[in-house]
């Protein structure tokens, strides 16, 4: 398990390992939420089967009680039609001999199809019976013998002979039972004879057998109180007649007693599960007996389908788990077999030693900080290898410090800032800087750092501010020009806006005694054009982070709306930290502003101008894109795109001739380098990357040692 993991850590504290158990517990507490949502789904499927399946039975049973009293109707019907045992009633009543009535009572039960039949005088008492001692002998309270006393009235109430149903209490018994009024041939009342069936277990057995499973139980009731059932054996019946008296069935007996059907009940007997539910019985009297059924239907029958699939879940779960832990154990090792190669990358580093960091192959977080890693070890080998190059060309004498006494204003060569179309320029006119003299009344000139084509760079003292301060001398014959010391005016204000640490700060535009001048930040370096002459092309690395830190720069410009217009290894510098300062924003413009002033003058370094600039046309930042790709170019390949040095065929091959694909010239350069080159060396402005900021992160993607396909466009 520790394989791959930092020796340092123990085993139990590694990220493998967390990454281990908390995949587990995630699979666990899944596991268990699925089969916690199947249960749950699973009862209620089964509570939702088995109130259908009370809802049916209870339905049954209703039809079953009306076909017994249609039963017991239908023999009372036949024997009323025959005159014989009307005869031996009428005879009875007269003589009180009640023997032969009973005799006929009980030769007809089986045809009545009940447990009792009664004979009851019209005064509503009792005159002979089927059973020795029924248990009462006055009537006059039960509803279906006072119906069939008074039919008209009943009929007037709503109920409709010549039988009538109901439930009638003899003894400690309650019986379903049909009621007939019996009158003679002769057209006398004899008073009433009734049916019942008693409903006691047997009944329920019945009952159950039509209507239930034999797994459910049913108990007829009277005032709450099992009169029959069909439990087992005691213990259950015992723990079902306790929680029907339990609150639990409070609200179910109250519905009971109104005659309506509550809804289920949940119960457990014997440490089952059920569902039970009280159906009112319908008839005379059955409200004041409080006579109802209770269905008791088991969930188990329900629930065993779930069961034999929660015991495969559980399986199936068991071998998901482990081949989902073996996954996560191999997952924890491909994620962290990474971190440990960085923890011992940046243990290597702190001991000052240059460690070897193999490619992650991971497209993902870890991957990306892998690469980031791979990115800032090669950065740190490029500023080390840069510091090592800028040390010897200082050695070398060309730093800026080393200064001239003096120097006279002319036009270096084909690199310089020139002007291109337009009215001509006056005559170059004399200017002669000595070293120590005060100019502008303010600055102790030290010496001359550089010249180009629109003046002078002189190191100076700030008399005032008492620091090292670089000028900017205008050329005298530039300055007699209103609209170029407008547009100077202008690149002051812009350039001043911009604050990065890869841009050298301009501070501010002045005139004095007729010379125009502006003064910048004063840096102790060497320029990119001074290390291009010394060295010829750089290594690939050095170049990354070079074409990466100017991109930087422009792209703060290019927030605050400025344009540099004239990038090229002379405006570039490096502090002794090794890092570029892009400086002279002396063509410099705000976004989209057109490629040449008033007066139709366009300026630029003919070698590094894209080609809308050469036409004077509206510019913005994929214009300094274009000159950072010839920079790029001339830096990573010994030359620049278009060599040369006539003016005017170098301007139209910038605006016409296709350059050369880097790669040809050094099949050793990355294709994703030499692409990103094509694409910044496009004549069209739309076929350039958007921005820079998209270059640089091409830049850092290629340095890391990555792909930067996820940043391409099609040329």
């Amino acid at each position: 398990m520790a394989a791959g993991m930092n020796a340092g850590v123990k085993w139990t504290r590694s990220l493998g390992w967390k990454f281990f158990i908390r995949t587990g517990v995630v699979i666990l507490l899944l596991m268990g939420a699925v089969l916690g949502v199947a249960l749950v789904q699973t009862r209620k499927a089964a509570q939702g089967s088995a109130a259908e399946g009370l809802q049916s039975a209870a339905a049954l049973l209703g039809r079953t009680f009306d076909q017994q009293a249609k039963l017991m109707d239908a023999g009372l019907e036949v024997f009323t039609q025959y005159s014989y045992n009307l005869a031996e009633i009428e005879k009875a009543e007269e003589t009180q001999s009640l023997i032969s009535v009973q005799d006929t009572l009980n030769e007809n039960l089986p045809t009545f199809s009940g447990d009792v039949a009664l004979v009851i005088r019209p005064d509503s008492k009792l005159l002979a019976s089927t059973e020795a001692a029924p248990g009462r002998s006055d009537f006059a309270d039960v509803g279906i013998v006072q119906m069939a006393l008074a039919p008209e009235e009943a009929a007037v109430a709503g109920f409709k002979g010549p039988s009538y149903r109901g439930f009638v209490e003899l003894g400690n018994s309650v019986y379903l039972a049909v009621a007939r009024r019996l009158t003679a041939p002769s057209g006398n009342n004899l008073g009433v004879m009734l049916v019942g069936t008693r409903q006691d277990s047997q009944q329920a057995a019945s009952l159950r057998a039509l209507a239930l499973p034999k797994s459910a139980h049913l108990a007829l009731l009277s005032r709450f109180k099992f009169e029959g059932d069909t439990f087992p054996d005691a213990v259950l019946r015992d723990q079902a007649m306790s929680a029907l008296q339990g609150p639990a069935f409070a609200a179910a007996k109250a519905s009971t007693l109104k005659g309506e059907v509550p809804p289920p009940v949940p119960l457990t007997l014997g440490g089952h599960e059920y569902l039970a539910t009280l159906v009112p019985l319908r008839g005379a009297n059955a409200l004041d007996l409080q006579a109802a059924e209770l269905l008791v239907m088991p969930l188990d029958p329900f629930l065993a389908p779930f069961n034999r699939l929660r015991l495969w879940i559980l399986g199936a779960g068991a071998a998901g788990l482990l081949l989902a832990l073996l996954v996560a154990l191999a997952s924890a090792r491909s994620v962290t077999a990474p971190l440990a190669h960085l923890t011992a990358a940046t243990a290597a580093l702190a001991e000052g030693r240059r460690p070897e960091l193999p490619e992650s192959g991971q497209m993902d977080e870890v991957g990306l900080l892998t690469d980031r890693f791979r990115g800032l070890m090669a950065e740190l080998k490029a500023k080390e290898d840069m510091v090592a190059m800028l040390e010897q060309v200082r050695s070398a004498g060309a730093v800026n410090t080393r200064v001239t006494k003096e120097a006279d204003m002319t036009v270096v060569d084909v690199d310089a800032t020139v002007s291109l179309l337009g009215k001509p320029l006056p005559a170059p006119k004399r200017l002669t800087i000595k070293e120590g003299e005060t100019f502008a009344g303010r600055y102790r000139v030290d010496g001359v750092l550089g010249k180009g084509g629109m003046g002078i760079v002189l190191k100076a003292r700030d008399l005032q501010l008492d620091e090292v301060v670089a000028i900017k001398v205008i050329r005298p014959e530039h300055a007699v020009d209103a609209d170029f010391l407008e547009r100077l005016k202008q690149e002051v204000r812009l350039a001043r806006r911009i604050s990065h640490r890869f841009v050298l700060r301009t501070h501010d535009f002045a005139e004095a005694d007729n010379v125009a001048f502006v003064t910048m930040e004063y840096l102790k370096g060497v320029t990119l054009k001074r290390l291009l002459d010394d060295r010829g092309k750089l290594p690939l690395p050095l170049v990354l982070r070079i074409g990466r830190q100017v991109a930087e720069g422009l792209e703060a410009a290019h927030t605050e709306g400025v344009v540099h217009r004239d990038i090229k290894p002379l405006n570039v510098l490096f502090d002794a930290r090794g890092d570029v300062k892009l400086m002279d924003f002396g063509l410099a413009a705000p976004v989209s502003a057109a490629g040449k002033d008033r007066s139709g003058q366009v300026f630029g370094s003919p070698r590094y101008m894209a080609p809308e600039q050469v036409r004077g046309d509206r510019v913005d930042p994929r214009t300094d894109l274009y000159s950072l790709g010839v920079m790029l170019f001339e830096l990573a390949t010994g030359q620049p795109p278009f060599p040369g040095s006539d003016v005017s065929e170098l301007l139209r091959k910038q605006l016409s001739a296709e350059p050369p694909h880097a790669k040809d010239l050094d099949h050793a350069l990355p294709a994703s380098f030499s692409f990103l080159l094509d694409r910044l060396l496009q004549k069209r402005m739309d076929d350039r990357p958007s921005g820079a900021a998209e270059v640089v992160e091409i830049l850092k993607a290629i340095q890391s040692g990555g792909e930067a396909g996820d940043t391409r466009k099609t040329a």
